[in-house]
């Protein structure tokens, strides 16, 4: 187990796996997290105005595209493993 501090009111133990069920699960939730980043920074790019700043967060977006695409090719893998 390891336990991680964050601060003094929020501490989080996990533990470490290698079945591909919960690897799966895991990652699950963490690309549902990054579609749910990425849509709120697409809304943040749709309401500003300023191009640089704009550029900037399509950059951004385009970064978390490639995210959610190694996380998933990364939760098909350990599919694969558990199912077959």
């Amino acid at each position: 187990m390891c336990k991680i501090v964050t601060d003094e009111e929020h501490e989080h133990i996990h533990s470490h796996t290698d079945d591909p069920l919960e690897i799966a699960e895991m990652l699950r939730e963490t690309l549902a997290e990054e579609l749910d980043s990425m849509s709120e920074l697409a809304a943040t790019w749709h309401m500003i105005d300023d191009e640089t700043i704009q550029k900037k967060l399509m950059e951004a977006v385009r970064a978390k595209q490639k995210t959610v695409s190694l996380l998933f090719e990364a939760l098909q893998e350990s599919e694969k493993k558990a199912w077959g």
